[in-house]
């Protein structure tokens, strides 16, 4: 046991000797105390080792009257690696949240935190473009399997994006019938493809989903661009300001999926038989669940994007029911009636394949 514990202090004071390092604002006697669960003294004695060991690490001047303690060198050189390394790694990391593998993020920071390590001379510079990156790219709030894309166009786009260069490339759009030919559920129908066009626009960030998607402003407003419809990119001469105002992260919270319309209070109830599951679904970022006392799971949350909203739904089959907004609630009873016309038009019938009127 008293092996297990010196082993465990060891192990404490080399990740406490990599996070000095990750660091360009070391860390604070508090912050040494609440990472390791140590008393004020403990935690004074794994900084005084740290210094002993290391002179290099000294106390850093910054504006806050907190003392803390970081590198001012780098005693090991490993690798180097780029900012493009470290955002790569952060991504994973936020995937890993969504996709509820916790136990993947303590791996994670500590491969962060040693990369950070190894380019302590640096940091402040990778740490600048890790942001940089991180703010310009985020994830759908539905996570599937999407389409493959060239890597290349990923780090053309990165590149634009760093440099705050306009990119230039063709893009073929779907074209779709007038909405006033619109079917029965309120979705344009689409046509097909519209001719190859050229556009120059300002990369924003990309988001990724079911289809990966660059964001970006063209004559002044937000739009987003199919990756696997981008062809002939290339990063202009033309550098552009990018717009404060705009956080892509925000932005794709807003919506449900990543279709934009006007955000609407969806209210939902599901049946007690499915509360479990309903109870630990990641719905959306703004997203309340509340079990009532009859087992049934009241969902709410704000949101822009009917289509995802209405898909999703949909896949819950009869355990879900649509309490608000009224508009939607008609919309989905639209679209199941649009979807039955289309099955019920042909020689397939419920009975035909086994199902029974009440199952439908």
């Amino acid at each position: 046991m008293e092996n297990e514990l010196r082993f465990e202090r060891i192990l404490n004071i080399i990740d406490l000797i990599m996070t000095m390092q990750s660091r360009t604002h070391g860390v604070s006697l508090k912050e040494i105390e609440t990472t390791y669960s140590v008393s004020r003294r403990t935690a004074q004695r794994m900084k005084d080792i740290v210094l002993s060991l290391y002179p290099q690490v000294t106390e850093l001047q910054t504006n806050s009257k907190v003392k803390r303690w970081g590198f001012k060198g780098k005693p090991v050189n490993l690798s180097n690696f780029s900012a493009d390394d470290i955002a790569d790694l952060t991504s994973i990391k936020e995937l890993c949240k969504i996709n509820n593998m916790q136990d993947k993020l303590p791996v994670l920071d500590k491969v962060i935190n040693t990369i950070k390590m190894c380019n302590n001379p640096n940091l402040h510079s990778i740490e600048t473009d890790t942001d940089v990156l991180l703010e310009s790219e985020g994830f759908a709030v539905r996570q599937c399997a999407g389409f493959n894309i060239n890597s290349n166009l990923l780090l053309i786009i990165r590149t634009a994006i760093k440099s705050m260069k306009k990119l230039e490339f063709s893009y073929q759009a779907k074209d779709y019938y007038p909405l006033e030919e619109k079917n029965l559920a309120g979705f344009r129908i689409q046509k097909g493809l519209k001719p190859k066009k050229t556009v120059v626009v300002e990369p924003y960030g990309i988001l990724y989903g079911e289809r990966h998607y660059l964001i970006a402003k063209e004559n002044g407003k937000i739009k987003q661009y199919l990756l696997h419809r981008i062809l002939d990119i290339k990063i202009t001469e033309e550098y552009f300001t990018p717009d404060t105002s705009f956080n892509l992260k925000k932005w794709s919270e807003s919506s449900f999926g990543i279709f934009h319309d006007n955000p609407v209070q969806v209210k939902l109830k599901f049946k007690k038989e499915i509360a479990d599951d309903a109870m630990k679904y990641n719905f959306h970022p703004t997203q309340q669940i509340k079990q009532q006392k009859n087992g049934a799971v009241i969902v709410t949350f704000k949101s822009s994007g009917t289509k995802s909203i209405l898909w999703n739904i949909f896949k819950w089959g009869t355990n879900v029911e649509i309490i608000a907004p009224k508009e939607l609630r008609e919309k989905y009873t639209n679209y199941l009636r649009y979807i039955l016309n289309n099955y019920t038009s042909t020689s397939v019938n419920s009975s035909s394949v086994g199902i029974s009127k009440s199952a439908l």
